[in-house]
């Protein structure tokens, strides 16, 4: 029996709600990567006025029913030019059901606004 791969139709079909979330805040949102173990996202600033990161990423887990991941600050502003990471934990050790597979959640990048640009 060959294994179903439900990864990437489930992350692109959230993927559209997710951008329509970020579109309020200010923020474009683009994918990146392959959808086969995570959902690569990066937020950009699109508006001149941006709303919240936090909310922004506290309403997607909220709207998918996820948790975002607890870290520190310093762990949260580690990568160059100020980019944020978030991950938000959709199915993690067997959420669903004892689902086989374990390891759904999205990584998100959020770039900060650059206010020379503006």
């Amino acid at each position: 029996m060959k294994p179903i791969h439900a990864k990437p139709s489930l992350y692109a079909y959230y993927f559209e709600v997710l951008k329509k979330i970020a579109l309020k805040y200010g923020y474009n949102l683009v994918l990146h990567g392959s959808l086969n173990r995570d959902l690569d996202l990066i937020a950009i600033p699109w508006e001149k006025d941006l709303g919240d990161c936090d909310v922004m990423i506290n309403e997607f887990a909220e709207h998918l029913g996820g948790e975002v991941m607890q870290q520190s600050e310093a762990s949260k502003h580690c990568f160059p030019h100020g980019r944020m990471s978030y991950v938000v934990n959709l199915n993690r050790s067997g959420k669903w059901n004892n689902y086989q597979d374990a390891q759904y959640y999205l990584d998100i990048s959020v770039i900060p606004p650059n206010k020379n640009n503006f």
